[in-house]
């Protein structure tokens, strides 16, 4: 998956103004979500993606017991342009497109570990990177 192709489809997920806001909504959800997720699975995800994007993953302390509000408060501090009033909404779009260019078995690995955390209002329920 090209990098390019990443950020295309998290601003049409976001319905975001350009490219520059999906970077920017990206790097601060993958962010929060690294913070979050424990050191393994940051890494195997990260290997999945263009360096630039999984970099994000890898940033700051790992494993962060953090709850939904404590997220999304996380993603609306770290976004500079794109909009977030709905850090939900932007954070489904990363997910999402997350979900759909990581393998099936780290895919359902994921959701079932937001399950977990709680963070259910982040994972798509329809379109790219919904589960079946």
């Amino acid at each position: 998956m090209e990098r390019d192709d990443f950020y295309q489809s998290v601003e049409q997920q976001a319905n975001l103004a350009d490219e520059a806001d999906a970077r920017d909504a990206t790097a601060a959800v993958l962010s929060a979500l690294g913070e979050r997720l424990d050191e393994t699975r940051s890494q195997r995800l990260d290997g999945d993606l263009p360096a630039e994007i999984g970099d994000h993953l890898a940033e700051g302390a790992s494993g962060r017991d953090r709850s939904l509000d404590e997220f999304r408060s996380h993603v609306a501090e770290r976004t500079d342009r794109a909009d977030v009033d709905d850090p939900d909404r932007l954070s489904r779009a990363v997910v999402g497109t997350l979900l759909e260019h990581v393998g099936e078995d780290e895919a359902d690995a994921l959701r079932a570990r937001l399950e977990e955390y709680g963070y259910d209002a982040i994972v798509p329920e329809s379109g790219p990177g919904a589960g079946e």
